[in-house]
């Protein structure tokens, strides 16, 4: 063998191990890459767990908390931690429920009671919104959900939409679809929430719906006032001892109700325009019209 083919022979030889060498360093370099994301993705499930567990374990203050710092922020979470977060949220909020039948339903972000089904969204400022389906008299009917109530955990408010209140009256009287005696009773467990999230340090924007109030409140109904209505008020209350009708000018009227309660009557620009005042009597919208639903005209019909 010349001095020349040596050479070239030991420069095939040096470039074999090289190559082995690399491939050595390279197999390694995966192995170690594929062994940090392990690592990574175990850690993540790791703290996975222990934010679920901590869930668990956690009070309604403790669950606020978590409340404000991993859903309203939209944190990175799993589906699974941020729909238990939600779920012991929920149930933190109607646990007084419980005393008439509160339990999961069969579908996903829903409860149920003896009376009506809560399913609980966010919205678009990742605020709870609770939204009820009230059971029916005749199961040929069927209710839909209504966006009755909404839990605004970081400004720690409760905001009850007024115009689901009035929905609940048209349901029940025009659409018939409740009993008088349903009615009251949701209204009795929607004022037991209420209370509730006063207990829980939220504040209660007065509504319609509070019981815990005296009626003193203007409504206005796109409604004409129509004198067929305005009759059969009239009959109504002349037909009562505890009642009396008064016109007190053009298109202005007062209902005197028993207990000294006031209802002013008036249409303006074709609408029609209520006072109610209860004298210091508490009791919600719902409450009132259920004991005189001859008014119930005046702000809903057919």
């Amino acid at each position: 063998m010349t001095m020349s083919e040596e050479k070239v022979e030991a420069e095939v030889v040096e470039t074999t191990e090289v190559n082995q060498i690399d491939y050595y360093y390279d197999m390694k370099e995966r192995d170690h890459e594929e062994i940090v994301q392990w690592i990574a993705s175990a850690e993540e499930e790791l703290a996975d767990l222990r934010l679920r567990k901590a869930l668990l374990e956690a009070d309604f203050s403790e669950l606020l908390k978590e409340y404000r710092r991993l859903i309203t922020t939209n944190a990175p979470i799993s589906t699974i931690a941020k729909t238990n977060l939600l779920d012991y949220f929920s149930y933190e909020l109607l646990k007084p429920l419980k005393e008439v039948g509160l339990e999961q339903a069969e579908v996903y972000n829903t409860w149920e009671s003896r009376h009506f089904l809560i399913a609980y969204q966010l919205d678009e400022n990742r605020d709870l919104e609770l939204n009820f389906k009230m059971d029916v008299v005749d199961v040929r009917f069927d209710a839909s959900f209504m966006p009755l109530i909404l839990v605004k955990p970081v400004e720690m408010t409760v905001e009850v939409d007024e115009k689901q209140v009035l929905e609940l009256i048209h349901l029940w009287h025009t659409e018939k679809i409740f009993s008088r005696t349903q009615l009251s009773l949701i209204n009795y467990d929607l004022n037991q929430l209420l209370s509730w999230f006063k207990e829980l340090g939220f504040s209660v924007a007065p509504s319609l719906l509070d019981n815990t109030q005296a009626l003193t409140v203007d409504l206005e109904s796109e409604l004409p006032l129509e004198t067929k209505i305005l009759d059969n008020i009239f009959i109504t209350t002349m037909e009562s001892e505890e009642y009396d009708f008064e016109k007190l000018g053009t298109d202005h009227y007062q209902v005197k109700l028993n207990q000294e309660q006031n209802v002013y009557i008036r249409s303006e620009n074709g609408r029609t325009h209520l006072f109610v005042d209860s004298n210091n009597r508490r009791r919600s919208i719902l409450d009132f019209f259920t004991h005189y639903p001859f008014l119930v005209p005046l702000i809903v019909r057919n």
